[in-house]
């Protein structure tokens, strides 16, 4: 009877040994296939959020490349303008310079002018003394 009572205790063991080992099997074969199934999930977020963080690096280089234009263009426009300053400023400054000039060489022209008629009445003041003088000595 020890034999009979083990003999269907151990097929019953045998039997839940089996069980176990194949509840075994197949949570080990479960896990490589849940855990495949949660990285090929993470590897389809990941390639979403790559392909997101794609396109903004996109737009965010398109907006930095419209804001450089535009820099480049307000840069250009304010050189463009300050250049023009500068030709205005010269003009100015050379008609003044000019106006300065006419004004001195008309004041040359007086100052010349002057000049001859004080130096032309010298000459005739000498002559004028001149014969005086000569008619002074003949006299004596």
């Amino acid at each position: 009877m020890a034999q009979e009572g083990l003999s269907p205790n151990s097929d019953w063991i045998l039997i839940e040994k089996e069980e176990n080992d194949f509840e075994e099997i197949e949570t080990n074969f479960d896990n490589p296939q849940k855990n495949f199934e949660e990285e090929k999930e993470k590897t389809v977020n990941l390639k979403r959020k790559y392909n997101f963080l794609e396109n903004e690096l996109k737009e965010m280089d398109k907006k930095i490349q419209k804001i450089n234009s535009d820099h480049k263009n307000e840069i250009e426009e304010i050189k463009q303008n300050f250049q023009k300053l500068i030709e205005e400023n010269n003009k100015q400054l050379n008609a003044e310079n000019n106006g300065k000039i006419n004004y001195l060489q008309g004041e040359i022209k007086k100052t010349d002018d002057l000049f001859k008629n004080k130096f032309d009445d010298l000459i005739k003041l000498n002559n004028l003394t001149s014969n005086k003088c000569v008619v002074v000595s003949l006299e004596f």
